[in-house]
C-alpha cells in the first residue's frame, strides 16, 4: 500500500521557478507538481522566454490574453521543471509528438529516459513525471453545472454509471468528476485521448477509493496493466495519476513546500 499523499497545493510559478536543480527521481515514483497560471507581466514574459519559436507562435494565435497566458506559462514550467531532472537549460530541451499526438521528450535530449504529462483546467496545471514510466494525468475542478447523470448514462461503463446515479444528490457531482479524471489518466497515460470510448473499459476503485485499477475490454487499443491514485488536491478540486504497473507511489514536488 502507498503511503498517505501530502496534501498537493498549487505553487506560484515564481517559487517553481526559483528552485534550485538538479532533482533526482526514483523508478518507482512519478512526481507530480502543481502549480497556477498566472502571474505578472514580467513572470510572463519571462515564461515566454524559455519556449520554443513554434511554441510562441501558437500562443500568439489565442484571441484572448487570458488563454495565451495560461499556455505560456504551463509551456515555460513544464521546461523549467523537465530542466531540473535533465541538467539542461529550458530552451534546449527538444519534444516530439508520437502517432497519437501524444508529447514526449526526444531521446538524445535528456540523459535520463524521462516520461511526463501535462493537464490544466481553468488556471491550475498539473505535470507529472516518472522514469521509465508512461503516464498520464488529469486535473479538474468540481463543477456543478455539468449533466453529470446524462454523460454518464451515455459514455460510462455500467457499474460507473450505477455507483453516480446511487449517490446522494450533494455527493453527485465529485463522484462523476473522480471517475472522470480517473479516466482521462488513464487515456493520456496511452496516448489515446477520449476519442476511445469510455464504456470500453472500467476504473474499479479499491476500498479506499484512493488507488484503482482497470480493466479493458478493449486490449489491443487501450492495454490492462494501468494503475490509477488518486491526488489529494484542495477543496473543489480532484486530480489522478495513471502509471504502469502497481510498484510506484506518489510523490508530491516540491517536498519542501
Amino acid at each position: 500500500m502507498s503511503p498517505p499523499v501530502r496534501p498537493l497545493l498549487a505553487s506560484a510559478p515564481e517559487t517553481l521557478l526559483a528552485l534550485p536543480g538538479a532533482r533526482p527521481i526514483e523508478p518507482d515514483s512519478v512526481h507530480v507538481w502543481c502549480f497556477t497560471l498566472q502571474g505578472s507581466p514580467n513572470l510572463i514574459a519571462s515564461c515566454r522566454e524559455k519556449l520554443s519559436a513554434a511554441e510562441r507562435e501558437r500562443a500568439d494565435r489565442f484571441v484572448f490574453d487570458r488563454d495565451r497566458i495560461r499556455y505560456t506559462i504551463a509551456h515555460a514550467m513544464l521546461r523549467h521543471l523537465l530542466s531540473l531532472y535533465c541538467g539542461t537549460s529550458p530552451q534546449s530541451l527538444v519534444f516530439q509528438a508520437a502517432a497519437t499526438g501524444k508529447p514526449s521528450l526526444q531521446s538524445a535530449a535528456p540523459a535520463l529516459p524521462l516520461h511526463f504529462n501535462l493537464s490544466h483546467s481553468e488556471d491550475r496545471a498539473l505535470l507529472g513525471v516518472s522514469l521509465r514510466r508512461e503516464l498520464g494525468v488529469d486535473l479538474e475542478r468540481v463543477r456543478s453545472n455539468v449533466e453529470t447523470l446524462s454523460i454518464s448514462r451515455h459514455y460510462f461503463f455500467g457499474s460507473e454509471r450505477a455507483a453516480i446515479e446511487a449517490a446522494a444528490s450533494q455527493e453527485r457531482d465529485n463522484l462523476f468528476f473522480r471517475y472522470w479524471v480517473a479516466k482521462e489518466a488513464v487515456l493520456k497515460a496511452q496516448g489515446i485521448g477520449l476519442g476511445f470510448p469510455l464504456d470500453r473499459f472500467r476504473v474499479d476503485f479499491l476500498p479506499s477509493a484512493q488507488t484503482a485499477r482497470v480493466e479493458t475490454f478493449d486490449p489491443g487499443a487501450l492495454e490492462p496493466d494501468w494503475t490509477v491514485r488518486m491526488l489529494a488536491c484542495e477543496p473543489g478540486w480532484l486530480g489522478a495519476v495513471a502509471a504502469r504497473g502497481m510498484d510506484w507511489e506518489v510523490v508530491t514536488e516540491p517536498p519542501e513546500l
